[in-house]
């Protein structure tokens, strides 16, 4: 049994992990049950109903209902767009935006999506009691999902899998929530019952792994594992039909909050010479839009907001650079985003903005998919560009490596635990 708040048609990153895996466990003889939110009830930043189509019809899906208290949140912003990952599009300067931060910090502990909680251990529990379910995973964020694990697995005589794809207490955005300390003593003592209680913790990239075995005892280390995002291989099948062009066109698909600091990458743009155009489809904060009209190259910037699965792989697949870049932030380690893994996929060179010890330098290497350079090392990006639009820089990976960082290559991984003694 899986429960995921994110779950079709919620759009972003936060569905696709477990979606795709759902595919590839059916294929491996597995059945999934999925406990989710009813979509009426639930408060997604973005939906996208493509994702409907590729929910396997073998996976059984529950959808309850929930108590949201986002929507008095979205009512109080004026009816605006919920807040991504990083407080992308919220101008965190306003006295209102500190408000909600401060209530969501301090009165709705772990996250503001634990309404939700009640009506998933109802059905979970409805679900173990009358049928044959063995296996308990909960994904988040959001991490209340994983108070329901904890819930779940004091209750009933299951295995329990708590899948982290970010971290709780360490996320890079965390101290924008201004929690008190009494609030975060609270929210620290979740996190470190639920990873002492689960029988297993999944992390996406080393980092996290580091992560959360430092806080167990070194003799329960052992229960973290590594599995990682991947690119879903049925992505990437078949030709792609991409506009002649006769520039450079540097891609970024995903969210860019302001820590990202993307200000000394785009005046390394502004050194080429030659013609080039930088396309995004995502989420922008309100300073990135201020360094483009600073640098005046509001004319090379072709935004599309938010647009569909589907379309954000054509994006990848036709342009000429990929751009992954990392928040700035010391002490937090930058983990692997999903779309690092769809960047590969790709097969386009990949220009990665971050520390060389980052996962996201290593898996690049290990990838052979592109190069990666700090923000200070403008004129080496600049000089990267210029070699891929010449054509000096080409990728030289086997399938079979590209390959090692697929869905199906990640499912395996989980299939080997799950078949694993508890």
């Amino acid at each position: 049994m899986l429960l995921a708040y994110y779950w079709p048609p919620s759009g972003g990153a936060g569905v696709q992990r477990w979606l795709k895996m759902s595919h590839y466990l059916v294929e491996r003889g597995y059945r999934p049950v999925v406990v989710t939110v009813d979509p009426e009830k639930a408060n997604y930043p973005v939906r996208d109903e493509s994702f409907h189509a590729e929910v396997p019809d073998e996976v059984e899906v529950h959808r309850t209902d929930s108590f949201e208290p986002l929507s008095i949140y979205k009512k109080s912003m004026g009816g605006g767009s919920l807040p991504y990952g990083g407080f992308a599009n919220v101008d965190k300067d306003t006295v209102r935006s500190k408000i909600s931060r401060w209530v969501r910090g301090n009165f709705f502990i772990p996250d503001a999506r634990r309404g939700w909680n009640s009506h998933a251990f109802r059905k979970a529990d409805e679900l173990i009691r009358g049928g044959d379910i063995r296996t308990v995973i909960t994904t988040g964020p959001p991490h209340s999902t994983h108070l329901v694990g904890l819930k779940l697995k004091a209750r009933h005589d299951v295995r329990w899998i708590a899948d982290f794809r970010d971290p709780w207490t360490d996320i890079y955005y965390y101290d924008d929530f201004l929690h008190s300390l009494p609030a975060k003593r609270l929210d620290r003592k979740y996190e470190q019952r639920v990873l002492e209680s689960a029988d297993e913790v999944l992390a996406v990239c080393n980092s996290n792994l580091e992560l959360f075995s430092a806080k167990l005892p070194h003799s329960e280390t052992s229960k973290v594992h590594l599995v990682m995002n991947g690119f879903d291989e049925r992505d990437f099948v078949g030709e792609v039909s991409c506009p002649e062009k006769d520039y450079l066109e540097i891609a970024y698909t995903g969210t860019m909050a302001d820590s990202y600091n993307v200000f000394p990458v785009l005046q390394a743009m502004t050194t080429l010479d030659i013609p080039w155009k930088f396309s995004i489809a995502g989420m922008l904060s309100p300073s990135f839009w201020e360094h483009v009209e600073a640098l005046g190259i509001t004319d090379r910037i072709d935004f599309c907001g938010y647009v569909s699965h589907a379309e954000s792989i054509r994006m990848l697949r036709c342009a000429d650079v990929l751009l992954h870049i990392t928040p700035d932030l010391e002490n937090v380690p930058p983990g692997t985003s999903n779309k690092l893994f769809e960047y590969i996929g790709a097969r386009r060179p990949i220009l990665n903005i971050g520390p060389a010890d980052g996962d996201p330098a290593q898996v690049i290497e290990e990838a052979r998919a592109g190069r990666s350079f700090t923000r200070l090392q403008t004129e080496g990006i600049a000089d990267f560009l210029r070699k891929v639009h010449r054509g000096e820089f080409v990728l030289d990976a086997a399938p079979s490596v590209t390959a090692s960082f697929s869905r199906q290559k990640m499912t395996d991984r989980l299939v080997e635990l799950l078949k694993s003694p508890k």
